[in-house]
């Protein structure tokens, strides 16, 4: 969605609200377009749930809700009558077949619904679908009970964080809110779509959709906490989760807050990779010439260089931590990782140093595919560049994800012995017997094509504009005593406390 259409469909400040007129726009007339091409879709099927809903959501204000009826009915009527135009139908296939080539039917078991077969279809879709405003203003309300339902749901709150819409396939969606907790309750999204799974579509802007990605990652990483916690015979009580901050959001409002406090983030014992990738020349540049002056100073600096070029591999051991921040100053992540900071990485690398003396020695690694096209990183170290085709495009051309960088046995690239069939928390525990204070930072040269081999539904070439160094790096695990970055908050538990459950009755029935 453009940023310049949210003005059109919100007002900017609450001075505006009164007389406020909603535009229209191109992208929002796509997206209703698209819902009355699904609602045709899914009577063609005629499976799963019988409702199909549309939800726009764009204010709180009951008067903005109400503003929309009058436009949506007529683009309805407008659509209803220009079902004969040559060119409105040319617009709408198009607009079908580009968003069913998105996300393949075949993937969900089913079959795609050909435009020709809509067609029969739309006349009734466009005469049984309400406009319906659900707030407290109005009196319309959603009804489920009395057969089918074919509407586009405006509305507050009510909708974004309370009743569930059935058969919801589209969301409109450009409310801003700040806080973690509003978020995640407003993107309910969709919920079981049997017999369309391929269908549904969001149209959000790019502020929040990163906003949705940084939540993603923060559940990852809450998720990961309690699962180390389960297996350390932890207890509610005995810790709290950590929850990452952002700079533009907050957890939740002040007054749910008084018992954070700020706690701390740290990468030890953990394998950090990058999969997110611009496309254009001059970012992957520099991160080329990044890579090259580290390969550069690890030649020059490091004890041991091990060449094993037969397997597509240099290892470069016990390079100072200065050639690796210098790195880090300089390699472009990307900014759609945000667990992938350079600056914080360094920040935790210098205070693991200060605190305990670990990190000061690296190792370094070039790892590629003995088969590819060779890449030169400096005189004679040269490795062939690996093939990591680009998931489906989820990101548009300019951004690629290829979802995993690293292999298993890449993180015991460094390790003596036999570590070719250990799994990865023995490769950790070989990690902490063998290197205990020694990190280890891995360059990847991607060729810039990187075809699917074999095509798959699932991947798209990398199509990158110049070849892609990605990079892996492994921190050992901490020791009593070594430091973390704080940019994070958790609960203070320290006050807690909790009434004794009386086991008395349980003890009695199983005696």
């Amino acid at each position: 969605m453009k940023k310049d259409d949210v003005p059109c469909v919100r007002p900017e400040t609450k001075a505006d609200v009164e007389g406020f007129e909603p535009v229209i726009t191109d992208t929002l007339e796509r997206a209703i377009d698209y819902f009355w091409l699904v609602t045709a879709a899914r009577r063609v099927r005629g499976t799963g749930n019988p409702h199909n809903t549309m939800l726009i959501h764009t204010s709180v204000n009951t008067a903005v809700h109400n503003s929309f009826k009058r436009p949506l009915e007529h683009l309805r009527r407008r659509r209803a009558e220009s079902l004969t135009d040559a060119d409105v139908l040319r617009r709408l296939r198009a607009l079908w077949d580009q968003e069913t080539a998105r996300v393949p039917a075949e993937e969900f078991g089913e079959t795609k619904v050909p435009f020709d077969s809509l067609l029969p279809e739309l006349p009734g879709v466009l005469d049984s679908c309400r406009v319906i405003m659900d707030n407290s203003s109005s009196e319309d309300r959603l009804d489920y009970d009395n057969g089918q339902v074919f509407e586009i749901d405006l509305g507050g709150n009510t909708l974004s964080r309370g009743l569930t819409l059935e058969g919801l396939s589209v969301s409109y969606f450009v409310r801003a809110v700040s806080a973690y907790d509003t978020l995640l309750q407003m993107g309910r999204w969709f919920g079981f779509r049997n017999g369309y799974a391929d269908l549904p579509r969001i149209w959000m802007t790019d502020e929040l959709a990163e906003w949705f990605r940084h939540l993603a990652t923060v559940e990852t990483e809450m998720r990961r906490d309690i699962d180390v916690y389960m297996t350390e015979s932890e207890t509610p009580l005995t810790f709290a989760v950590r929850l990452r901050t952002h700079p533009s959001l907050r957890v939740t409002a002040a007054a749910k807050m008084r018992s954070a406090v700020t706690a701390a983030s740290s990468y030890g014992g953990r394998r950090v990779q990058t999969h997110y990738f611009r496309t254009d020349a001059e970012w992957l540049r520099g991160n080329i010439e990044a890579a090259r002056k580290l390969v550069g100073a690890s030649l020059a600096n490091a004890v041991r260089v091990e060449d094993r070029s037969a397997e597509g591999r240099y290892v470069f051991r016990d390079v100072p931590y200065d050639v690796v921040t210098d790195f880090l100053a300089e390699y472009k992540f990307h900014e759609k990782s945000p667990e992938n900071d350079g600056d914080l990485m360094t920040a935790y690398i210098r205070k693991r140093i200060s605190a305990a003396g670990s990190l000061r020695r690296w190792n370094v690694a070039v790892v590629g595919n003995p088969k590819g096209e060779p890449f030169e990183f400096a005189p004679n170290v040269a490795v062939g560049r690996s093939v990591r085709a680009r998931l489906a495009d989820t990101l548009g051309p300019e951004h690629a994800d290829i979802k995993t960088l690293m292999s298993r046995r890449d993180a015991a690239v460094d390790l003596s012995g036999d570590v070719s069939k250990l799994k990865e928390e023995e490769i950790m525990r070989e990690r902490k017997a063998q290197l205990p204070d020694t990190g280890l930072l891995i360059l990847y040269p991607l060729d810039k094509t990187s075809a699917p081999n074999p095509p798959k539904q699932t991947r798209r070439p990398l199509n990158a504009e110049e070849h892609v160094i990605g990079v892996g790096l492994v921190f050992p695990e901490p020791r009593d005593g070594d430091s973390t970055v704080e940019k994070y908050i958790s609960a203070d538990l320290s006050g807690v406390s909790i009434e004794d459950e009386d086991l008395s009755l349980l003890e009695s029935e199983e005696a």
